[in-house]
């Protein structure tokens, strides 16, 4: 639907990226160099020396973390998919470098936890649980096949303590000690399944109660930017009364006059009805004013359908239109005052969109009304805008027209939408109302 001035500009995201995820990438890159530097520094400390095995795995971790860090630059945009094998970096390295340095009794094993937890506090749910199943596993492995240590490290709480190891790996397969690592299992498991479920839970909801407030604050925005706009329509309605009045007057005399040309009559007349719809206008604005709540006495649908049409072909002379309607002709319902300037509004950007792109067709109405609905179909012949419509329509909503923005507004306040989405058929856009109704089944008098 095409609009006639736009409100606001909306700044295109990158697509597929955001920068929480490259503040988060940045934290995952640091994160990954503290271990790294970490593990190496203890490994020395303890054991004087990286094996061979242990340090190419070391150095993998360091492109890894390189990696990650050239992503981090935010040069380009990285999506949540990006962010996710970024996590799965580290099971590149991690598992085969704790298989060559302790295997299962490692201590550094419990750095196994650290990509789920930021996938749980930062991925979906489906993400967080994946995870937690190669967390699961790999230590599962590691328990396996790789039960005690070696690589000169010494063994776990204690067992072969002290600078040089030897051969007292041995006494890690005791059953004791077995059952120990059986324990350290166990835990780590309940940990794993832990975080999957209520960290991702509850990070869930952070996001979800983000999402709550950006669209209320969105909304808080559009009403206040009604609220001056509805100002300044006050004000303007009152400075254009007199004017109005003077013009009618004018009107008048020059209709009194004898002995003028035929079109200069029916000009005055088309005249004359153009300044009588600004006065009603006017009106409607002012009881508008002193009924805020729009409340209205219960009224025949078709009729006020009709009413609404008449008055927009006043207004657009050169207007053409195709309507189909269904439902109870007798039925009546309580329409809000405001229903009829949205209706028109609509009709008004879809005769304009037809017209912009030079198609001769009229603008097409489906109207279906029910004891409880009011559903309002505008579709134009206009250029459209792409496949993608309702995903634009949520992007850019700050593409409308001032009488669009209104109308969206207005009937979000009433308990209805107005929707642009992409013809099917045909180049165009399909402006939809959908209202709920309170109505009234009684015959129309």
């Amino acid at each position: 639907m095409s609009s006639v001035a736009p409100v606001a500009s909306v700044v295109p995201q990158p697509l597929g990226g955001d920068k929480t995820i490259i503040v988060n990438l940045r934290r995952l890159t640091a994160l990954r160099a503290i271990a790294l530097s970490a593990y190496i520094g203890v490994s020395l400390w303890l054991a004087d020396a990286l094996s061979a095995g242990a340090l190419v795995f070391v150095l993998l971790g360091v492109v890894t973390t390189l990696i990650s860090g050239w992503r981090a630059r935010g040069s380009v945009a990285v999506g949540r998919l990006e962010f996710f094998g970024h996590l799965l970096m580290d099971w590149l390295w991690l598992p085969p470098l704790l298989a060559l340095s302790g295997g299962a009794s490692n201590p550094f094993v419990i750095y196994l936890l650290v990509p789920l937890t930021i996938a749980a506090a930062t991925q979906p749910r489906f993400f967080a649980w994946l995870m937690a199943a190669i967390s699961i596993a790999t230590y599962t492995a590691l328990m396996a096949f790789f039960p005690g240590v070696d690589g000169g490290h010494s063994a776990h709480m204690g067992h072969g303590a002290g600078h040089g190891v030897g051969h007292d790996m041995a006494a890690s397969q005791s059953g004791d000690f077995y059952r120990h690592l059986i324990g350290m299992w166990a835990t780590f498991t309940f940990s794993a399944v832990l975080i999957a479920g209520f960290v991702n839970s509850m990070a869930e909801g952070l996001r979800s109660r983000d999402r709550h407030l950006h669209r209320l604050r969105q909304e808080q925005a559009r009403r206040d930017q009604v609220l001056s706009l509805g100002t300044l329509a006050a004000g303007t309605a009152h400075e254009l009364a007199s004017p109005l009045q003077t013009i009618g007057l004018l009107v008048e005399e020059l209709q009194a006059q004898q002995d003028l040309p035929e079109f200069v009559e029916e000009d005055l007349v088309l005249l004359q009805q153009q300044v009588n719809l600004c006065k009603q206008a006017l009106e409607q604005l002012k009881s508008r004013a002193r009924d805020p709540a729009g409340n209205e006495e219960y009224q025949s649908v078709a009729g006020f359908i009709d009413r609404s049409l008449e008055r927009w072909q006043l207004l657009r002379p050169e207007a053409r239109f195709q309507m189909q309607q269904s439902g109870p002709q007798q039925m009546r319902a309580r329409l809000p005052l405001t229903l009829e300037q949205t209706l028109i509004n609509v009709l008004n950007n879809a005769l304009d969109a037809s017209q912009a792109s030079g198609s001769p067709e009229p603008v097409e109405l489906k109207v279906a009304w029910g004891a409880e609905h009011l559903r309002i179909e505008v579709a134009d012949n206009g250029q459209g805008f792409g496949a993608d419509a309702e995903a634009e329509n949520e992007q850019q909503s700050g593409g409308f027209g001032i009488g669009l923005i209104l109308s969206k507004t207005t009937l979000a306040q009433l308990g209805g939408s107005l929707t642009l989405t992409a013809r099917r058929d045909c180049p165009g856009t399909v402006a939809t109302i959908e209202l709920p109704l309170e109505s009234d089944m009684a015959e129309v008098s």
